[in-house]
C-alpha cells in the first residue's frame, strides 16, 4: 500500500518491482499481472451505485441467468447482480467486495461495518456466506465480536456462550483450514499440537 496506494500508481508500476512484494503469496509473476489489470480496469470502468452487473452462480446456484450478458441492472432492479461483475466473476473477489466495499460505495454507510448508518442498518459483511477459509474465518471473528456464535456454511447464527466469549477475549481462538473454530485451554499452547 505504501509502493502503490492508489491504481494509478499499481497500473503504471514495474511489474519487476511488484514480484518481490507479493513473491510470499505464491504465483506472484501472475498475480502481479492480475493487480495490475484489476487496477487498469478500475480505472477505465470503476464500480458505481446504480451499475450492477450479472455474476453466474453467485451467491447462489442459478444466480444471474436471468440476466443477459450485457444488462446493467439499476438498484430499483431487484435481481441479483453486483457493481464488480464486469470486473471478476471470482467469489473471493465479490466476497471481499461484500465485506468491505460495498456499503460505502452505496452511500448506506461510512464504513464498512455499518458506521454513519441508520440505527435498523445491517452492513453487507452480515449476508455474505464464503467458500474461502481466511474469509470463513474472519467472519466468524466479526460475527463473535457482535456476541453470536455464527456458522459459516449456513449462515445460522446463536447467541455465543460465557465460554466462547471468555476465550474469545483472552486470545485461546485459533481457526482450522475450513475457518472453523477451536478454544485452546491456554492461549500459549501449540496450534500446531
Amino acid at each position: 500500500m505504501e509502493r502503490y496506494p492508489t491504481p494509478e500508481s499499481l497500473a503504471a508500476g514495474n511489474r519487476d518491482d511488484i514480484v518481490p512484494l507479493i513473491r510470499h503469496l505464491g504465483l506472484q509473476n501472475q498475480r502481479a499481472a492480475t493487480y495490475q489489470m484489476y487496477a487498469k480496469v478500475w480505472l477505465e470502468d470503476p464500480p458505481a451505485k446504480g451499475r450492477r452487473y450479472a455474476v453466474r452462480d453467485y451467491p447462489t446456484k442459478g444466480a444471474g441467468k436471468d440476466i443477459k450478458k450485457d444488462e446493467i441492472l439499476t438498484d430499483e432492479d431487484e435481481r441479483v447482480a453486483w457493481e464488480i461483475g464486469h470486473m471478476t466473476q471470482g467469489p473471493y473477489a465479490i466476497d471481499s467486495w461484500r465485506i468491505f466495499c460495498r456499503d460505502v460505495l452505496r452511500g448506506v454507510a461510512n464504513g464498512w461495518n455499518g458506521e454513519g448508518a441508520k440505527k435498523s442498518f445491517q452492513p453487507e459483511w452480515m449476508r455474505v456466506l464464503p467458500e474461502d477459509k481466511e474469509l470463513r474465518a474472519y467472519l466468524r471473528w466479526m460475527w463473535l465480536k457482535e456476541g453470536f456464535e455464527w456458522d459459516p456454511f449456513t449462515g445460522e447464527r446463536e447467541v455465543a456462550s460465557e465460554r466462547l466469549m471468555r476465550a474469545a477475549i483472552e486470545g485461546r481462538i485459533v481457526w482450522d483450514d475450513m475457518g472453523g473454530m477451536r478454544i485452546l485451554d491456554n492461549p500459549n499452547d501449540d496450534v500446531q499440537g
